[in-house]
This record gives C-alpha cells, sequence and structure tokens, in this order.
C-alpha cells in the first residue's frame, strides 16, 4: 500500500511539471514588469507589494521607497500605463497611500502604523449635516472603522491618514450625508356607527378598486385597503352623516416626519390617579399621582426611495377608561389596537377599519328631593340602559414634501 501511495505521488509530480507546474523553470514568475512604447506593463498575481514596487522602480526609473510597516499582496494586471499612473493604480486598489516628497515617492500604509507612517498623514474632521456621527462611521467600509472616531459635540468622524485616503474618506462620506425626503401625513380619524360604516364603505367600493388585505388583532380582524385617491363625494357623504349622527369625527391632524422617522399623533386626555403608598409594615408612606392615558393614538413610519412609492408601518391605538374598580379605585381600561404595513404610491389613501367596539350606557334620571325619598324613591327615578356598537375608521394620505421649501404643499383628504 505504502509503494502505490508512492507511485502516485511521482506520477501526479510528473504530470504537474509537464504542464509548467513545477518549481524549477517551468513555473511561471509571479510579477512581471515591462516598459513598452505605448507605456507599462505589469502583472502580478499574489505577489509581495515590496517586490512589485521596486521591480516598477528599477523598470521605469521612478524613485520609490516602501515603508516596512506595508505588509500584503497585491494582485493587478495593468496595461499601457504611465508609471505614475501604474503606481497610482497599485496604491489606490489597496489602500495604500503615496506622497512625492522631493522626487522620492514615499509609499506606506493607508492607516499610520507606526511613527514613519504618521509623518506623511494627516488628521481631517469632516462634519456630517444629516446623519448622526456614529451612523456615519458605521455605514464606512469594515476595515476602516476601527480607525475612525467620532466627536458627538461637533457630530463629525475623524480619521488620521495620508492624503490620498482622506480624500476618499471624504468621498465616501458625501454619498450618504445627503437629507432625507420629508413626507406630509394627512390623518382622518372617523368613528361610525355600525350601519354607517357599511354604507360608507359601499360608497368607496363603488369608486375604487385598490389593493386590499386584512390582519388579526387582540380584538379581531382588522382590514386595510389602499385607494388610488377618496372621491370627489367623499367630504359631502361625510358631512351629511356627521349630521345624522352616525359618524364622529374623532381627529383630522396633519404632521411632516423626515423618511425612516416615527410620526405620533395623540387625540385624548389624561386622568390623574392618586394611590397610597406603603414604607414597610403599616406606615404609610404618603400619596402618589400616576397618570392614564385614554383616547387615539396613532403611530406611523414612512419610508420613501425617492421613486414615488411610499412604506406606511402604521400601528393605530384606540383606548376608553371605564369605572374604577372598588378595590384598587382604579379606572378599567379598554383597548383597540393593531399593526399593518402597506406600500402605497405618493398621494394615495391608506383606509385601516375593523376597529371594532361595544359601548354600554347607562343613564338615571330622577326628580329631585322626591327620587331620593326611602320606598317610594324608585317610582320618581328611571335607568335608560343603551348598547351602542362603533367601529373607528382610519383614512391616512402620505405625500413626499418637494425639496424646494417654497414650493406648495399637499392638500388634505378629499380637499
Amino acid at each position: 500500500m505504502k509503494r502505490l501511495r508512492l507511485c502516485l505521488v511521482a506520477l501526479l509530480g510528473a504530470v504537474a511539471f509537464a504542464y509548467g507546474g513545477g518549481s524549477e523553470a517551468g513555473e511561471a514568475p509571479s510579477v512581471e514588469v515591462e516598459v513598452g512604447a505605448n507605456g507599462v506593463r505589469i502583472f502580478a498575481d499574489n505577489a509581495d507589494a515590496h517586490e512589485v514596487l521596486v521591480l516598477l522602480a528599477k523598470a521605469t526609473g521612478l524613485r520609490i521607497m516602501v515603508d516596512d510597516t506595508v505588509r500584503r499582496t497585491v494582485t493587478v494586471n495593468l496595461v499601457d500605463k504611465k508609471p505614475t499612473e501604474a503606481l497610482d493604480a497599485i496604491v489606490s486598489a489597496y489602500g495604500l497611500a503615496c506622497k512625492l516628497v522631493g522626487t522620492v515617492f514615499m509609499v506606506s500604509d493607508g492607516i499610520p502604523k507606526g511613527p514613519s507612517s504618521y509623518l506623511l498623514s494627516d488628521i481631517d474632521a469632516v462634519g456630517t449635516k444629516y446623519v448622526l456621527a456614529p451612523t456615519a462611521k458605521s455605514l464606512l467600509p469594515i476595515f476602516l472603522q476601527d480607525h475612525v472616531k467620532t466627536n458627538q459635540e461637533q457630530n463629525s468622524v475623524i480619521l488620521s491618514a495620508p492624503p490620498s485616503v482622506l480624500r476618499k474618506f471624504r468621498e465616501d462620506i458625501s454619498q450618504f450625508d445627503i437629507p432625507a425626503a420629508q413626507i406630509m401625513i394627512d390623518v382622518l380619524m372617523v368613528e361610525f356607527t355600525d350601519s354607517a360604516t357599511k354604507e360608507f364603505a359601499l360608497n368607496l367600493a363603488a369608486s375604487n378598486a385598490g389593493v386590499q388585505g386584512s390582519i388579526d388583532s387582540s380584538f379581531g380582524e382588522v382590514f386595510y385597503r389602499a385607494i388610488s385617491g377618496l372621491p370627489d363625494s367623499f367630504q359631502a357623504n361625510l358631512r351629511a352623516l356627521v349630521e345624522k349622527g352616525k359618524a364622529r369625527v374623532r381627529a383630522n391632524p396633519r404632521i411632516a416626519t423626515v423618511s425612516g422617522q416615527d410620526a405620533s399623533i395623540f387625540i385624548g386626555k389624561q386622568r390623574y390617579i392618586s394611590t397610597p403608598v406603603v414604607i414597610g409594615g403599616d406606615q404609610w408612606g404618603g400619596r402618589q399621582t400616576n397618570s392614564i392615558d385614554a383616547g387615539v393614538r396613532l403611530r406611523i413610519t414612512p419610508w420613501t426611495g425617492g421613486t414615488g412609492d411610499i412604506l406606511l408601518d402604521i400601528r393605530p391605538e384606540i383606548s376608553v377608561l371605564g369605572a374604577p374598580d372598588p378595590r384598587t379605585g382604579l379606572p378599567d381600561k379598554s383597548t383597540r389596537q393593531a399593526n399593518t404595513s402597506v406600500i402605497v404610491r405618493d398621494g394615495e389613501t391608506v383606509i385601516l377599519g375593523g376597529l371594532v367596539q361595544d359601548e354600554t350606557m347607562k343613564t338615571q334620571t330622577k326628580i329631585p328631593v322626591l327620587g331620593d325619598l326611602p320606598l317610594i324613591g324608585p317610582l320618581f327615578r328611571s335607568l335608560d340602559e343603551r348598547k351602542l356598537k362603533t367601529e373607528m375608521v382610519v383614512f391616512i394620505t402620505p405625500r413626499i414634501l418637494p425639496a424646494n421649501p417654497g414650493a406648495a404643499e399637499g392638500t388634505a383628504p378629499g380637499k
């Protein structure tokens, strides 16, 4: 078995040598530098950078000095280049730095690693206008991030490197330090009675055939629909339902935000609750006051890539406070909430519905004095109990604001 293995090794070695794979004269050199009538030709395959630059200097007469901190291999294939162009191509491709000192080209590592390379370097602080300094650092190449420092007070990134590297450093930052698009969001929150919701939905379905879908929440199924635009009769139909008592406009705000940033709208009230505080054992330490929000809260995060499409992440929440609990004294809080994402064009409307709530309202009336009499008091009192089912429908219309601040803004939904 051992003899067979040795024979196979010998055979493979002979075949490799026959096809030029041997380590003797048949092996192709890893570096070739030739000077012709049209310029320099350099071929290097995983060769030492020192060797390539030394051969370039000998062949062209350039005076090149390579710092000892440069320890890397290069692979290039340059044809018909001027000597200085070939040097610049190698330096730029591998993150090296080159500075002309008198008549000598000093080549060092792109990032200073010793006193000699530091003498060829400068320090540059680049202030960013539209992104935070830590974000700018994270967007730079990974190999460079360990050498970049941030100054959060001045919102700038700092790098110590040769001028050629700093020039590329500034160019890279200018590529992503650009203003994000601003988006105006028109929101209309309408609370419909059960019958009015169906009536209004039929009118919208007849005028627009848009993208629709549904999601599940803890309170049942929530539907959403994206339509090209609200019909001309939208405002008239809504006013008619409001006058009949079948609809109630809860909020109609307009808010502007930057692409990728949250926009939050809250319409409601805060109830302050005072509760006793126990220090230890049976000792009371006074009372503390806490607040509970109740109303309509809408969180929207829009994104746009500049093509006219807008991705909306929508998180609505409707909460109502009930009667206080007899034991704790804290009110019950019922909440309707959902979460969905939908893509629309600039100026299109998203309709979010299915946020249904059942309420029971009790109203007691009595005749003064007589209603408080014992035994016969109930004859002069009455209790009216009414159940009401409502659905909150949210109309969201995002519009991309023009870059020119003097340009006209979009109009509100249905206007």
